[in-house]
């Protein structure tokens, strides 16, 4: 009798489990939002790709210029990793990991991607400043942010770019000078390193912070400090 009854919860066990999992299988996430030029903020018509795991191509969305940008991309499943993917000719590539819980119900994510002009004369800003406060080292996640950077000027072997840092504040003109200067040396050496040649490198270092993005006047909420701007400024393309 113990056996039979052993066996028929293992059944049922089972048979919870097998709709359970029919429930996440037929569960459908999407994620939507708008892809815009980062500089110029205009809306962009491009395609928004999906790939799993193994980086195989699930399903894709073309946002719309004439609404907003705007696109929405379906057909992904609970419980998986996606990277959501956007390219487009003249610009880098964003890359976004959505990371999905396992679910029973609809989910709708939302993501705005902008995407940065890759064009001979702009600056373009690092959206997540590559370095903590005062400090020289480039820190740890940053490569997130370099590495489109690193892929577009390794493959464009006749292009020129400078790396220009500012200082966190207005101190010691000559402590600033160093700091930034330091810093750019630090980035000049991780492009080095990922196959980008030295000679197409410059660097500026300065020593009143960034004009165009100064320290804000009042104090910033806890644990968000403001770190100097560091740009990449295309001088050659071809």
């Amino acid at each position: 009798m113990r056996t039979l009854a052993f066996f028929s919860t293992l059944i049922l066990l089972l048979s919870i489990s097998v709709k359970i999992n029919a429930q996440f299988t037929n569960v459908v996430v999407s994620i939507s939002g708008t892809v815009k030029n980062a500089i110029t903020k205009e809306p962009m018509t491009t395609y928004v790709t999906a790939y799993d795991q193994q980086n195989r191509k699930v399903n894709s969305a073309r946002s719309n210029a004439s609404d907003n940008g705007y696109y929405f991309l379906t057909g992904l499943k609970p419980g998986q990793r996606y990277n959501i993917v956007v390219e487009q000719p003249g610009y880098l590539k964003e890359v976004y990991e959505l990371n999905i819980p396992q679910s029973s119900q609809y989910l709708e994510y939302s993501k705005d991607f902008a995407l940065i002009p890759f064009a001979e004369g702009s600056s373009i800003p690092i959206t997540v400043p590559p370095f903590e406060l005062n400090k020289t080292k480039i820190r740890f996640g940053a490569e997130v942010y370099l590495e489109p950077f690193a892929k577009e000027f390794s493959t464009q072997k006749n292009s020129v770019f400078e790396i220009i840092c500012y200082p966190d504040k207005a101190s010691s003109k000559d402590e600033n000078l160093k700091l930034t200067e330091e810093r750019a040396k630090s980035l000049m050496a991780y492009f080095i390193s990922k196959g980008v040649e030295p000679e197409r490198i410059r660097i500026r270092g300065n020593s009143e912070p960034d004009p165009l993005n100064p320290p804000p006047l009042e104090k910033r909420a806890k644990g968000k400090r403001y770190i100097g701007t560091t740009y990449i400024k295309i001088v050659k393309l071809k």
